[in-house]
């Protein structure tokens, strides 16, 4: 085998094992598990665990418009999320968010892990939630 077929056949494989996710697949309510992992120092993510809280965390919305909403209000949040969405990869980016007047942030793309049927495990800054679809 040539050297360049054998370079361009492991460029091949390598984009192909990408895991690249639909825009689309991403579309609809995410109700929360309360299921989370922290990110630990070395960089791995601890076992999961169940958040105890007395106040319901929100729904969020994917629209096929580029929405994105909590509990049905545009989702725009201070050092969190913008309004509007896109998807590329396996990354949710989102555009500028409010400005948030008591601290200086740093808006970070969030990582869908893993999305298969009506489960969603999102990584939002050094945590990873799960989510399950509701109708």
């Amino acid at each position: 085998m040539k050297p360049t077929t054998l370079i361009i056949a492991f460029l091949l494989i390598a984009c192909a094992s990408k895991e690249d996710i639909a825009p689309n697949t991403i579309v609809g309510k995410w109700a929360p598990t309360y299921k989370v992992q922290s990110k630990q120092a070395d960089g791995t993510f601890g076992p999961w665990g169940t958040i105890n809280t007395l106040v319901a965390l929100p729904v969020y919305e994917f629209t096929s418009d580029g929405q994105f909403l909590r509990d049905g209000k545009p989702g725009g949040k201070c050092c969190s999320s913008g309004d509007k969405y896109s998807v590329s990869g396996n990354k949710i980016t989102f555009d500028t968010p409010p400005i948030c007047l008591t601290a200086r942030c740093t808006i970070y793309d969030w990582i869908i892990v893993e999305i298969k049927g009506d489960s969603l495990i999102l990584e939002e800054y050094n945590l990873r939630s799960k989510y399950v679809k509701i109708k």
